[in-house]
């Protein structure tokens, strides 16, 4: 059996935030949400919609795509948060 990612089965970032308690507000190509990396009470987390990038402006966590913003959010392996996003196998 030859198992591997497939990027191209990841969530829809704007979809994905918005069921996962982080509704992105804003317009443009960034839009912003609560950081859960930290105590925040104003949205400083910027989510690129396209791609699920993100970086805090306050406390500085960052990652390249909805899946590193799951696998940080949730303490997972990359293989572990690819199988929970469905984009494993």
């Amino acid at each position: 059996m030859n198992t591997k990612f497939h990027k191209d089965r990841l969530p829809n970032p704007l979809e994905y935030f918005e069921q996962n308690g982080f509704p992105l507000v804003g317009q443009g190509e960034w839009r912003s949400a609560i950081c859960p990396f930290h105590g925040d009470t104003k949205p400083s987390l910027r989510v690129r919609i396209e791609t699920g990038a993100f970086r805090c402006l306050a406390c500085g966590e960052k990652g390249g795509d909805l899946l590193a913003f799951h696998q940080k959010r949730f303490g997972m392996s990359f293989k572990d948060a690819c199988i929970a996003l469905g984009v494993w196998g």
